[in-house]
């Protein structure tokens, strides 16, 4: 049973979020914070394995935001954790390689959204993407979790899957590589939140009136349970192969009024 890879999958969700910041007062100040230095859009650093293979690190920071009172704390602890993280798989990697992050900010009213996409390359020859979101209340400063959308009581992990069906669907039925719409595994039942596919829908960002689900938020090495289509090869996939863009008003049963709840 061969592996099929779709690390190429996300390219098109990569290109829309290839977000490079204005650079703002505090993120020089950060980049040195984090052990990097600040090239006028990047922070920037370079790691070399004591197998002599250089990997380099380039991470946007959003200036305006990592001194927020709201924001700050959440988005300063993530980006010196994945500093840290790259820093830590560069000392023992045995070929170059590099990592980069970008990001894009969502608004919806008082409700702010940050996107961040990383994109890495390891020893194989392929790159693999990634996205962490996070979602604040700025009027309430607050970060606001999925669970907060919803009403009182309701678990958005069961709620939300029946209502956003079909466009959850469209979604699949677009994602790359081209495929047969509803043909394996690019159908619902292998995407919804218990399933590895969906990465339980934790990167997920409000934008006007929709809510956007990636899935899934990491890169998946194979499909789970393996013997779910014996014969069949097992697939990987890429992080944000599926981008899922749900209008809130098929949403609206289930969300809070502020939310375009009814």
């Amino acid at each position: 049973m061969r592996l099929g890879k779709l690390l190429v999958a996300a390219v098109p969700v990569a290109a829309a979020l290839l977000t490079v910041p204005v650079a703002q007062a505090s993120a020089p100040t950060f980049c040195g914070e984090i052990g990097g230095q600040w090239d006028g859009q990047y922070c920037r650093t370079s790691v070399e394995s004591v197998r002599k293979a250089t990997r380099d690190i380039k991470i946007a920071i959003p200036g305006d935001l990592v001194d927020n009172p709201t924001t700050g704390p959440v988005i300063r602890d993530y980006l010196a954790t994945l500093m840290n993280n790259w820093r830590t798989a560069a000392a023992n990697m045995v070929a170059d390689s590099w990592g980069e992050e970008n990001y894009q900010v969502f608004r919806r009213g008082d409700v702010l959204s940050v996107v961040f996409h990383e994109t890495y390359h390891a020893d194989g020859p392929d790159f693999n993407n990634a996205y962490r979101t996070f979602t604040f209340d700025m009027a309430g400063g607050r970060r606001l979790m999925l669970a907060d959308l919803v009403k009182p009581g309701l678990d958005p992990l069961v709620e939300i899957p029946p209502l956003a069906r079909p466009y959850i669907e469209q979604a699949l039925d677009a994602a790359p590589p081209p495929h047969q719409p509803r043909s394996y595994p690019f159908f619902f039942e292998r995407w919804t939140p218990d399933k590895v596919y969906s990465g339980a829908y934790k990167a997920w960002a409000l934008n006007g009136d929709e809510l956007i689900i990636w899935m899934p938020d990491y890169p998946v090495a194979h499909d789970r349970p393996v013997d779910f289509t014996p014969g069949i090869m097992q697939w990987s996939m890429d992080g944000g192969t599926v981008q899922a863009h749900i209008p809130l008003s098929a949403l609206a049963p289930i969300l809070r009024p502020e939310f375009g709840g009814s």
